[in-house]
């Protein structure tokens, strides 16, 4: 707009439209250095001349902070602004809705795996791994475990497993007879316990022996077997007694008090930490780890858990509103440290990081400012010669 302004000027006899292009670009400059001094005299002194009320936001840096504590103090951390919005928004629908897309669970349980090394190896103390053996032995001392083997086993039954569980169970007696079943024989052979018995007999009364047994498995693998279902009569037996007989529960108290009172169990205890740290670590270190997969997948299901769940988001989201309104009561301890935290911080900092985050409007600002300049003395122009 300088350039045409003075290119303008050097016409020798201006005519009409000469002179409206050099009023329009006259005005047209003025006020983008109009816009220019004041858009400069925010962030500091045009020209770096101390002229009066320039410089307005480094001058005004704490007070500025001061008003920015106080309007969000006002106007966000009030109790009925903040349940209102809360409300509004659905924050457990929110957290929902990104939870239960793959690529954030991923990244959510990438992250945190990363974390579980330094943490895992952070409480690698010999004092932790004692308490983690002796907190495991107190609290398994403390569990009554008859009544809670009396309920697994009554679960079994109830979905008919432990059948499965006992052909499980015959059917690996009975391989582990057939696999040994020669060094059964020669070790019938030479255990003798009087000289004259020859070995044949030996090895008769063990194959008899062996015999009768794989009949009996074999007997009880049978659906229907009087022998089986007896068994299984006393397996059920067993669940009711557990559950309810003092003496069952006195003698399963004995057995677990005198296990863990063992020297290599409580060896076995103590290392347990050693154990799933070795375990967490190795997994941790794999390409392919378990545990992110695992836990981006929990993560996901979480997600798609609770979007579905209305009653268990309206119960979040109240949980939200409680622990948000906790914090109402600190609000004007949170416009103090905002206050403080603006006072410490640098003018020149300050200053240039508000410009730079505006810089690109700042710039809109200049050019509107001087093409509402150049339209306004285009007018002012044409009215003037209106009324002449």
């Amino acid at each position: 707009m300088a350039a045409l302004f003075i290119s303008t000027s050097f016409a020798a006899q201006p005519g009409f439209w000469i002179l409206l292009v050099r009023a329009t670009a006259e005005a047209a400059l003025v006020g983008g250095l109009a816009d220019w001094f004041a858009i400069t005299a925010l962030f500091r002194q045009p020209l770096g001349l101390p002229i009066p009320h320039t410089a307005i936001l480094p001058r005004n840096k704490d007070r500025i902070g001061e008003g920015l504590a106080l309007f969000i103090e006002r106007n966000f951390l009030s109790p009925d602004i903040l349940r209102a919005k809360l409300r509004s928004i659905d924050p457990a629908r929110l957290v929902a809705d990104w939870l239960s897309a793959p690529a954030n669970a991923d990244a959510i349980a990438r992250r945190l795996v990363r974390m579980l090394p330094h943490m895992v190896n952070a409480i690698d103390d010999r004092d932790f791994r004692a308490f983690i053996g002796e907190a495991l032995g107190r609290h398994l001392a403390e569990v009554e475990m008859a009544p809670l083997l009396g309920r697994a086993i009554t679960v079994l039954t109830a979905n008919g497993f432990h059948e499965t569980l006992l052909d499980r169970l015959l059917d690996f007696c009975r391989e582990f007879l057939e696999e040994r079943e020669e060094q059964l024989y020669t070790a019938a052979e030479a255990q003798r316990r009087r000289w004259w018995i020859p070995k044949a007999i030996n090895r008769q009364i063990a194959r008899a022996i062996i015999g009768g047994v794989k009949e009996l498995l074999s007997k009880l693998r049978e659906p229907g077997a009087p022998g089986r279902r007896n068994l299984l009569r006393e397996i059920e037996q067993l669940a009711e007694r557990l559950r309810t007989s003092p003496v069952y529960r006195a003698r399963v108290e004995e057995a677990k008090l005198r296990l863990l009172e063992d020297a290599e169990v409580q060896a076995w205890l103590d290392s347990v930490w050693d154990d799933i740290r070795r375990v967490l670590l190795a997994d941790l270190a794999s390409p392919q780890s378990r545990i992110d997969h695992t836990v981006g997948a929990a993560i996901c299901s979480l997600g798609h858990h609770l979007r579905a769940d209305t009653a268990m988001r309206k119960r979040v989201n109240r949980t939200i509103e409680a622990m948000a309104l906790e914090v109402v009561p600190w609000r004007s301890g949170l416009g103090q440290f905002l206050i403080e935290v603006v006072r410490q911080w640098d003018t020149s900092s300050f200053t240039n990081r508000i410009e730079l985050v505006v810089g690109s409007d700042l710039q809109y600002i200049r050019i509107n400012g001087t093409l509402v300049g150049g339209l306004v003395g285009c007018l002012l122009y044409l009215l003037s010669f209106a009324l002449e």
